[in-house]
Formats: structure tokens, sequence, C-alpha cells
């Protein structure tokens, strides 16, 4: 077989670690060749790395099955390889291909790469997690909410730059509908023409229908440089939220909870999750997205899957006073995943417990008692009050929740009871959105048949109105309606420290970021409560 001078180089024997890889991709492997030609313009991931493992990603563009190489070495020049796989690629896969390498050493930064017979795919690093009994610092970033059309992905170029561990998708990382356009709605900086309109929500410009489409969506959001260099530069532990499928559904009802007009299906649906295992690089044998992962003797990482086993949100969701049945008992969780959850806090002894959260579990109410929505913990207070009385009962302490969805930053007290007059038991960081518009770039229903007009161009939040939410909020510190970025945890024996990086814009190429100094929350071992770091005290 010719080879490349790349292969050529490196063609000594592979080290002790090992790649499995996902058995739908080894199917006809043995007689398949080496690809040749063919494109990796989706770059590469890693994902959920593990003390001796990592999960890798790439995807080749291809019309014929065969074959494309995996090495991972210890050093860019790949002089020092330890491991090395030809796994299949498919057509009928979209050219996916994963694997999960085991056998590695802890703590120990490694560099990747595939290749077909003629091409290499850029070079991609990860870091191991350290052993059980290590007090290493531990970095990581989170983010969710990355609307492809609404802004540029500032707050990724700045991300690529930092040093962390890993970096944590809270959801939103496609979205099935694009919401703007250049020339029509006039509030976007660049097009998403996939997919199909549908009269019947006037919302929307085009929403993802078929699995062609949704596989077009992933090939779309990282035609980006920015968001390319995030996942070639660090592992990512991703879950999803509703507009991976379609916005708002409930996985755990047939019709998603939505109305007829929204048109949604099973076979939708199908298409969808198929296309987000394809393009993430865990879940190669396995499709339940709720985990746990342990970093040192410093964190354990609950993920949760807030999405698929909900039942749909009470009081139609809508801006509104808890309507009859609000409390009525409702799945969020499921009561599977309610008990790993639990279990995974009553029996870690890692200093920090972070819950990746999908949805807020902090209240937000506005004007006259009505709760912002339905779409959060909230909606599901019986869940919401189990999993707080577990964390009491057990007196688990320093568990941190970090947050999505709701395009805003804001940072407070996670309290048991109505959300805000109860006892402290946790903390949470909202940490705003890549580019998805926020509070302050859109009308908000305030409730009482109050209107808040937005800017979509220049949102510029009154204070006062900030201040007014801390009233109905007591549990808020603070809160950032205009900006959009990412949060960054920082975590040692002693103190969980949370920065959000806040961009100036989106809507220009930009690096700049805003002072952090009123961003910046430092929660210490044995006390959740951040209430009056920068704003109010309590």
């Amino acid at each position: 077989m010719p080879q490349t001078r790349r292969q050529f180089v490196t063609r000594a024997g592979a080290g002790a670690a090992a790649i499995l890889v996902p058995p739908a991709l080894l199917q006809g492997v043995a007689a398949a060749r080496p690809l040749r030609g063919g494109r990796f313009a989706d770059g590469v991931m890693s994902g959920d790395p593990a003390t001796r493992a990592i999960s890798l990603w790439t995807r080749v563009d291809t019309e014929q099955a065969g074959t494309v190489e995996l090495e991972v070495a210890t050093d860019k020049g790949f002089r020092k390889v330890v491991a090395r796989k030809a796994i299949s690629a498919k057509p009928s896969a979209n050219g996916a291909v994963k694997a999960r390498v085991t056998g590695l050493k802890p703590r120990e930064e490694y560099y990747y790469r595939f290749s077909t017979r003629t091409t290499d795919s850029e070079v991609g690093r990860f870091r191991t997690a350290p052993p059980a009994d290590s007090k290493e610092t531990v970095k990581f970033a989170f983010f969710s909410c990355q609307d492809y059309t609404h802004g540029y992905y500032n707050a990724h170029e700045v991300m690529a730059d930092g040093d962390y561990d890993f970096v944590v998708c809270l959801g939103d990382y496609i979205y099935a509908e694009s919401y703007h356009s250049v020339n029509g709605t006039k509030t976007a900086v660049r097009d998403d023409r996939i997919g199909r309109e549908n009269p019947d929500n006037k919302s929307i410009v085009r929403e993802a229908v078929t699995l062609g489409d949704y596989r077009r969506k992933y090939s779309l959001y990282r035609s980006d440089k920015a968001l390319r260099e995030v996942h070639r530069r660090f592992p990512m532990i991703v879950i999803w939220d509703d507009h991976e499928v379609q916005d708002n559904y409930a996985g755990g009802e047939k019709d998603g909870g939505l109305p007829p007009s929204k048109h949604f299906s099973s076979a939708r649906r199908k298409a969808a999750e198929r296309a987000f295992y394809e393009n993430m690089p865990s879940f190669g044998g396995s499709t339940r997205l709720y985990r746990k992962l342990q970093y040192g003797s410093l964190l354990v990482l609950v993920v949760m899957d807030q999405r698929r086993y909900r039942a749909d949100q009470p009081c139609g969701d809508a801006v509104a006073p808890p309507c009859e049945g609000y409390d009525a008992p409702r799945d969020f969780l499921g009561r599977r995943q309610m008990g790993y959850v639990k279990d995974a806090l009553a029996s870690s002894k890692a200093a920090w417990k972070v819950l990746c959260n999908e949805v807020t579990m902090m209240p937000t109410r506005v004007l006259g008692g009505s709760n912002y929505t339905y779409d959060t913990w909230l909606g599901y207070p019986r869940e919401r009050a189990e999993l707080l009385q577990h964390i009491k009962d057990k007196s688990i302490k320093d568990v941190v929740f970090v947050t999505g969805d709701i395009h805003t930053f804001i940072a407070g007290d996670v309290r048991d009871g109505d959300g805000s007059n109860g006892q402290t038991l946790a903390t949470e960081f909202v940490g705003g959105s890549i580019t998805s518009q926020s509070l302050g770039e859109t009308d908000i229903d305030a409730g009482g048949g109050v209107v808040i007009k937005g800017n979509d161009a220049n949102p510029k939040t009154d204070p006062g109105l900030i201040n007014a939410l801390r009233g109905f909020n007591p549990h808020v510190d603070n809160a950032d309606f205009d900006h959009h970025g990412f949060g960054e945890a920082t975590l040692t024996a002693n103190a969980f420290t949370c920065q959000m990086v806040r961009m100036d814009t989106i809507k220009k190429r930009s690096r700049k970021k805003l002072s952090g100094a009123e961003w910046k929350y430092v929660v210490q071992r044995g006390n959740p409560s951040i209430k009056g770091q920068h704003g109010p005290a309590t």
C-alpha cells in the first residue's frame, strides 16, 4: 500500500494503548480498503476524558466505504505513537469515524490525527484526567446556545486561547431552526439555508426535518474556524437540549408536547438523534446521555439529560402565575435517572460535585407572581424538591450547578422551598450564550401584560430592571441580559472560582472582552451562598 510521508516516519510499532471501535463501525472493516482522498472538513474532536481513556472523532467526506487510520502519540511530531488503528468510514454514517482509546497514562497530554492514503486531518490534542487521589487544580469552561446565524463565534475564539482540562457544552449545540436572516429579519450576520419553510410557524426562517438536514447543520456549524479550534484543543463533554431536535419539545411525550403546527414527528426526532450521535465523539456503544466523570479528588461532574424523559411543561409553558395542577407528579429526569443522580451525589467523596444543567434550577419570577416560563426545574416542582431534599438529608456539601439555555448570565443561590426564601443548599452559575439572542436583544414578556422592549443591534438593559429582578428573585446576586460568552471554572481543594467571560459584541468579529471584576465569583468550601459578592446582601 502506498504510504504518505507521515506514515513512513511513524510506521514503527504503536505502544500499549488500545483503540475500541463501536461495533457498527467494525462491520466489514476487514475487507475495506484504506480510503484515498477525502476531506476532514469538520475537523477533529475528543470527548469524555478519563484517567486512562478518551473518545476521538472526525468525519471524512467520501462517497466510498473504506478505512481511515487513527494515530495517537505523546508528541506533536508523532515520533512516539502509542496507538494506531484502521477504522471504517461509511457513507451510511455520513463518513463519521469515532473510537475510544484506552490504556493511556493519567494526567498526560496526547496528540491525535486521522488520515486517508493521501490526506491528513488536523492534529488534535487532549489531556487525560488525573489519578483518583490527585489534588491538582482543575480548570474547565462551560457554554451553550450557539445559534450560527445570530452572531460570530467571538467567544469560541477567546475560549480556544484558554488552558482547560476540558470544555462542557450544556446543550443547543445546533439550532434545528434558523430564526434570523441577513436580508429578511436583518438580525443575522450570516445565513443558514438548511431545511424547509414551515408556513404554520412564522417565527422561523427554515427548519431541519430530515436526517440529511440535521447532518448538514453540524457541518455548517463546524465550518466556523473558532469552533473547530476549540474542539481541536480541548476534550468536550456534551449534553443536548431542545434545539438539537426541535424548539421546546418534551421527550417523554409522543407528540413532543407541541401543537400540530410545529410538525413534530417521531421520524424527525429519530433523524435528529441519529445525527447527534454521529457527530459527537462519545456514545460509541450507548445512547444514554446522563453519566458522571471523575477528575482526581477535586471533582465529580454529573451530566444530566433533562430533555429525553420529561413530561410536557405545565401551564402552557407561558409567562404566568402557577396554574391548576402545576405541582402534580410529572417526570423531568425520570425515576431511573433521578436515582442515578442522587446516588452519584451521595457516594462521591470529591471536593466539588458539579451538576451539568440544561435549564435553570433557580426560579425566575417576574411581574404579577408570574414565572418566566416553566421550561426549567420550577416546571417540575416535585422532582426539584426531591433532589434538593436529598442534598439536605444526606448533608451533601459543595454542590454547584452550571447551566445554559436562558441566554443570560446569572449567578445566585440555589434554595429549597419556593426557591427564593428557603435554605441555600448549592450555588448556580448560568453561563449566558455563545450567540443566541439574549433577553436584552428581544422583547421580554415580563408578566401582567407588560412587555420590555429589546434592541437586537444595541442591547442596553436598564440597570433598574436588574435591580427589580433581584427584588422578585432574592436568591439572585447578579444578572446580565445583554452580552454573550461563557463560564470559566477553576477548582482547588478550598474554592470553586467562576469567571464569566463576556464579549463586547457578536455582531462583528472581535476578541474584545468586558471587564470581569464584577463577574468573578468565589465559592468557599462549606459555604454555598454567593449573595452579596457583587449584588446586595441577603
